[in-house]
């Protein structure tokens, strides 16, 4: 019986080197960012207030440093963009962060942004969800893509419900 116990992600260790010192993270955000760290995806579903913002960009940070990603694209709220690139900075003074503006996205600003983007070494960028589907993907890049990441999808999600893939996938 008692054969599963649930992970402790345990992040009192969490060092963010070049972050604020005048910003102390508290224990559930140290243990919330650990998990990011070391599972890759996480929900943060907590309450209104818990710090979820700071988490996001203290992981983002920390998946940069790591050389876990290297240009972290945070995309938020058309109404938070200018609020989230401040609160990246305050926690993260020195940071490269890349807010791109409404003139960006007009169609001959966005293969320049986009070369922006490829040729810079930012430290995030942040942009607008409306500004985000306005950025096309090549059908056959996103086929590629998919056909890709089928088999390792249908294998997970066949191991999540015990069945096997051949079975999963009908």
């Amino acid at each position: 019986f008692n054969r599963e116990v649930d992970r402790v992600y345990d992040g009192a260790h969490l060092v963010t080197p070049s972050s604020n010192p005048d910003i102390v993270l508290r224990q559930g955000q140290k243990d919330t960012i650990t998990r990011a760290l070391q599972n890759g995806n996480t929900l943060l579903a907590q309450a209104v207030g818990w710090g979820k913002t700071l988490e996001m960009i203290a992981i983002a940070g920390e998946w940069k440093r790591r050389g876990l990603a290297h240009k972290p694209l945070i995309v938020v709220p058309n109404h938070l963009v200018g609020q989230w690139r401040k609160e990246f900075l305050r926690f993260y003074p020195s940071a490269r962060v890349l807010m791109p503006e409404k003139e960006d996205f007009t169609p001959a600003g966005r293969r320049l942004l986009i070369a922006k983007i490829a040729n810079n070494n930012w430290d995030a960028v942040i942009m607008a969800q409306s500004q985000f589907l306005l950025i096309s993907v090549k059908e056959e890049t996103l086929r590629t893509f998919v056909k890709e990441h089928e088999d390792q999808l249908l294998a997970e999600g066949a191991q999540q419900v015990g069945m096997d893939v051949q079975a999963f996938s009908e």
